[in-house]
């Protein structure tokens, strides 16, 4: 029996299971639940349909399990399933619906199980933005210089899918969301926090208890450990037990980021490279074998992605971008960006600094689309009153609209870049999805 599966064992030996939310992660949790066959009884909640009952009910028994000792609570209620377990497994997904302290089962998700067993080997990257490009630019460099990695977490694969691959000589890198992070009780050898930005306020209310989700990164390290910061994340950071490394954007002054290296773009990203640099070295990589590994690497899908030029206009895609942070850096990222696509999912952040920045701005045409870009639109339109050279404004329904309006005043020579500073989920699957969309509309 591997390190997981004894720590998994120790928390459902012989109780009543819970597993709340039945999407990737939630199928992952069942499939090594299943295999100990050491739960005394197994309860699947979600609020939709999970469609293939018949399969799943298969598994468990192929395991050893008794089809009377696997249950289903789907629906609206069904987080009432909470009440009937000695321990639940919530995916990251899901809102809680009422206080975590108020619940008298275990409330814990796999990455917290994970991070039990195999803190040690562990890599983790969380911030509000640059998560997943840096998390994969480490996971990269120490692939390249002929190290053991696993690659795992928010970005891809569910740290359950790599536990059998786990060795000795193995190092794991996790990208992590605030939501994986939220009840974390354990935490990484290395961590490390890129920056705490306004965001997720829909489902955390205010900034203070985002931010307290993303410093569970650090909150149970020991003194051996080490975190990764900048400066000024490091001030708002309190107790922090683990060896600090405060991390500026010179601390890697020979990468230059050009189309010809990486095709990286912008200062942000010069910054995530600077803390790849520095994680890696610990890992006795030199700065020759990560100059080499660096000029391999090509960035993420929807991350200020360069799609194409169509009629001499560039399109670039940064559908990820959910903050004002984001979606400022990528038109300081581009060059000749002069059409910014804006808004999305409503979830009341505040959009002074972007709003600000936007009328002054070297842009032409600023297009605002759903819910939130309304509410920017009404912003803009107030704030522009006072500047003559305010970049035009257009307000439109969804991003078919948009897309068609920039095909209207789009001219040769211009970029154009959706960074909406807002989420997807109220019209898309998620942000790849909006990225995909876009794609299709600009290109078909």
């Amino acid at each position: 029996m591997n390190s997981l599966d004894s720590c998994l064992t120790k928390y459902i030996k012989d109780k009543d299971v819970l597993i709340l939310g039945f999407g990737r992660e939630g199928r992952s949790t069942f499939k090594k639940i299943a295999s100990l066959n050491a739960a005394k009884t197994v309860t699947i909640a979600d609020i939709k349909d999970i469609g293939d009952k018949e399969t799943v009910i298969e598994n468990f028994v192929n395991n050893g399990g008794k089809e009377e000792n696997l249950r289903f609570a789907i629906g609206e209620k069904y987080q009432a399933a909470t009440d009937g377990c000695d321990v639940c497994f919530k995916s990251p997904g899901i809102v809680l619906d009422r206080e975590f302290s108020s619940y008298s089962s275990l409330i814990i998700g796999e990455t917290d199980v994970f991070l039990e067993a195999y803190g040690d080997k562990t890599i983790a990257v969380t911030g509000t933005k640059g998560k997943s490009t840096t998390s994969s630019m480490i996971a990269h460099v120490l692939k390249e210089d002929d190290k053991n990695v696993l690659f795992a977490g928010n970005i891809g694969l569910p740290v359950f899918e790599i536990a059998d691959e786990v060795k000795d000589d193995t190092i794991i890198v996790l990208e992590l969301s605030c939501h994986q992070l939220e009840y974390a009780r354990f935490s990484p050898h290395v961590a490390v926090l890129l920056n705490i930005y306004e965001d997720h306020l829909d489902h955390y209310k205010t900034r203070e208890r985002y931010a307290a989700s993303k410093k569970n990164i650090y909150r149970h390290q020991k003194e051996s450990d080490y975190l990764f910061t900048l400066e000024e994340t490091l001030k708002e950071c309190d107790n922090v037990p683990s060896k600090v490394n405060i991390i500026k954007i010179d601390d890697a002054p020979f990468l230059k980021l050009s189309d010809t290296r990486s095709k990286l773009k912008g200062e942000h990203n010069r910054l995530n490279a600077a803390f790849a640099y520095e994680v890696c070295r610990m890992y006795d990589v030199t700065r020759e074998k990560f100059l080499a590994a660096f000029d391999t690497f090509t960035g993420l899908h929807h991350r200020l992605e360069y799609i194409g030029t169509k009629d001499g206009i560039d399109y670039y895609d940064d559908s990820i971008s959910t903050t004002v942070k984001s979606a400022i850096s990528a038109i300081e990222s581009v060059e000749n960006a002069k059409i910014i696509l804006l808004g999305g999912m409503e979830r009341n952040l505040n959009y002074d600094e972007l709003i600000d920045y936007l009328v002054c701005s070297k842009l032409d045409n600023v297009v605002f689309m759903y819910a939130s870009g309304k509410r920017m639109y009404d912003m803009y339109v107030s704030a522009k009153k006072d500047k003559k050279d305010a970049p035009n404004c257009f307000a439109v329904k969804d991003l078919s609209e948009a897309v068609s309006k920039v095909k209207e005043i789009a001219v040769k020579g211009n970029a154009v870049i959706l960074s909406p500073a807002a989420a997807s989920y109220d019209h898309f699957k998620n942000f790849e999805e909006r990225g995909d969309v876009f794609k299709s509309l600009i290109f078909c």
